[in-house]
């Protein structure tokens, strides 16, 4: 049996886009101390978020700024640092975490995986209804 010689180019990390699956959750916000206020998040994933409703220059790109996520308005994960990657016009922000330590990772995966739970549970009885 003769065996083909072949090879597979995937690009690097830093190339793809985004690295993780994002997840859409209501009630989620992200306390900022340095703007002394709540924004919201518009989805998340286990690497970073993306924010709405962001003042006006509040955030610089390359900036890493202390945060704690909130979830429906008690504190769910505290002492997260993000780095801000893009800026967009009318608040919006796409951020990924920095410095997390297993412990808060661990926290981040839960989250996902419990909204994608969600997510599947809520189509199967949609399809079901049908």
């Amino acid at each position: 049996m003769e065996q083909d010689d072949f090879s597979i180019d995937l690009p690097e990390v830093g190339e793809n886009k985004r690295n993780a699956y994002r997840v859409r959750a209501t009630g989620l916000e992200l306390w900022i101390p340095k703007l002394n206020r709540a924004v919201i998040v518009g989805d998340i994933s286990a690497t970073g978020l993306a924010l709405h409703d962001v003042p006006e220059g509040a955030l610089g790109w390359g900036e890493v700024f202390a945060c704690d996520l909130l979830l429906n308005k008690k504190l769910f994960i505290s002492g997260l640092f993000a780095k801000v990657r893009r800026v967009f016009a009318h608040g919006e922000a796409g951020c990924t975490f920095e410095e997390l330590d297993p412990r808060k990772e661990a926290r981040l995966d839960k989250l996902v995986l419990e909204v994608q739970k969600r997510l599947i549970a809520l189509k199967r009885a949609r399809e079901d209804g049908r």
